[in-house]
């Protein structure tokens, strides 16, 4: 959700602070200086002045989100105000959405994840990782694990949560043992959370820039279900897993402390949680339930062409019901209220949900982010507003035709991943994935595996704590030194570059061929 300076400022240098302040200084003016020049300034070709203003609106929120001169929520419910103010949307078109199926999926979805946290599901579930056999507590096993397990957990639930869980692990095993805050190994076990929650690109809902990528891909006429993604996605997921921990061993080379009796430590703090309580139980068969009936539209075709035949699954009348009755965002609301309807102890008449408990798992900043990045997106991608026409001469003299679009995707990857370690990653997929949709009725390129691999790409600001919470989260914590974050995490984001642009954009360019009506 983007980062507040007082949660890390001590850890800052006086210039790093002295820093900061400057740069929300300047896009406080810089960002209402770039509407009134864009309304000023003689028009683009093909651009309508109602385009001029919807690009101004646009730069202004783009250069608020980089400099947070204000809360990075607050600049997005500003630019849906501003849409409506300089008469581009009518009220109810620019703040539809906040209602959209991304923001209510959300909301079922981290009402959902809460509930395993408020009930102690997931501190039992890490624990019962760390502390396994398979582990043993080795020192090099425990960063294997812990990195694996916040990226595998931040895959299907918040992040923020998923990096609140496993910090709270580190810290104790820190604590425990010792740690010097300046030890490699230190550094290494920290980030390894910061990097693995950040890669929770596995499936669809694993991170919001990946569901506004689904909704961008679906306005280009195509729905991506939800076994369809991990099918695409997870081979970018690995690969990166394994370039993630390459990075960790050979460049932050992190020294192998000895633990003797990490096992038993590990394995008290699993034992103390005591037998799985009724809270927990709940939780976790609510929590599966919901993965299957968001599986479910997906698995439904693929039995209906193993029985059938190849090709009958998605024209069956079952398929196309659940489809349009089943979406993500409806299973996420169902099984969110089924938890405010399980008694979690009859006498006393309580719930395994309350909405005093629910309200503090919902992530209300980011909600609005995602709002205002579709508004935004939205109106720049429109043809209504006159940009259209520039956007694609623009984009399309960039692309080319033939082996030029290679090096097009790699640009837009680098500079979503480039520009996405200072901003945050709803933000830029916002602004980028607004390009791609805006240029793709002329696009050479295949619009749908760039606006996934730009949605994966947005996820691999690894080198600085402002992209992302996990990283700002972790950053604050005291045991990860800016020189290590900022070394590491920049070469392990320059290898996601060359992953995404040719892994990722071309194993969806290979399942969805573009354009479409060639399927």
């Amino acid at each position: 959700m983007g980062w507040d300076i007082t949660k890390v400022a001590s850890s800052l240098t006086e210039a790093e602070e002295r820093f900061e302040k400057q740069r929300r200084l300047f896009g406080l003016f810089a960002g209402p200086l770039a509407l009134i020049l864009c309304v000023m300034v003689p028009l683009l070709p093909d651009v309508a002045p109602v385009g001029m203003k919807t690009l101004g609106i646009f730069l202004w929120t783009v250069l608020w989100w980089i400099c947070e001169v204000i809360p990075i929520p607050v600049t997005s419910f500003l630019a849906m105000s501003g849409l409506v103010f300089f008469g581009i949307q009518p009220v109810g078109e620019a703040f539809s959405r906040w209602a959209d199926p991304i923001n209510i999926f959300l909301l079922g979805a981290m009402i959902i994840g809460h509930s395993t946290a408020v009930h102690g599901l997931t501190n039992r579930i890490a624990y019962t990782m760390v502390a396994s056999p398979l582990v043993g507590g080795r020192p090099w096993r425990v960063l294997l694990l812990i990195g694996l397990g916040t990226a595998a957990m931040s895959s299907v639930m918040s992040h923020v949560v998923t990096t609140m869980i496993f910090l709270s692990i580190a810290t104790g095993l820190a604590v425990t043992f010792k740690f010097e805050k300046d030890s490699k190994y230190a550094q290494a076990l920290f980030l390894s959370i910061a990097w693995g929650s950040n890669l929770g690109i596995a499936t669809p809902v694993g991170t919001p820039p990946n569901l506004i990528a689904r909704n961008f891909v679906e306005q280009l006429g195509y729905r991506i279900g939800f076994l369809e993604w991990i099918y695409v996605v997870f081979p970018v997921f690995a690969v990166s897993m394994v370039a993630m921990f390459l990075v960790i061993k050979f460049v932050i080379k992190p020294e192998m402390p000895n633990w003797e009796g990490s096992t038993e430590f590990l394995q008290q703090q699993r034992d103390s949680l005591g037998p799985m309580k009724r809270g927990e139980k709940i939780a976790a068969f609510v929590f599966l339930t919901a993965m299957f009936l968001w599986m479910l539209p997906d698995l439904v075709p693929l039995s209906i062409d193993l029985v059938n035949g190849a090709g009958t699954g998605a024209k069956h009348a079952l398929s196309i019901w659940l489809k349009s009755h089943l979406d993500w965002s409806v299973s996420a609301i169902i099984m969110a209220t089924s938890l405010f309807l399980i008694p979690l102890d009859k006498e006393k008449g309580t719930y395994a949900m309350s909405w005093d408990n629910a309200v503090k798992g919902i992530e209300w900043g980011t909600l609005a982010l995602i709002a205002g990045a579709l508004a935004i997106g939205t109106a720049i991608a429109s043809p209504k507003v006159g940009l259209g026409a520039f956007k694609q001469t623009a984009i399309k003299s960039l692309s080319g035709d033939g082996q030029s679009n290679f090096l097009f995707v790699v640009i837009v990857v680098a500079f979503t991943i480039i520009v996405g370690s200072f901003i945050s990653n709803i933000a830029i997929m916002g602004m980028v994935g607004a390009l791609v949709l805006g240029a793709a009725p002329t696009a050479t390129f295949n619009p749908i595996a760039l606006m996934v691999a730009v949605g994966m790409a947005a996820s691999f600001d690894f080198a600085l704590p402002i992209g992302t919470p996990p990283s700002a989260m972790v950053f604050a914590s005291g045991y990860v030194k800016i020189g290590t974050m900022f070394k590491s995490g920049a070469i392990l984001s320059l290898i996601g570059i060359a992953i995404v642009s040719t892994l990722g954009y071309y194993m969806v360019n290979w399942a969805i061929p573009w354009p479409l009506v060639a399927q």
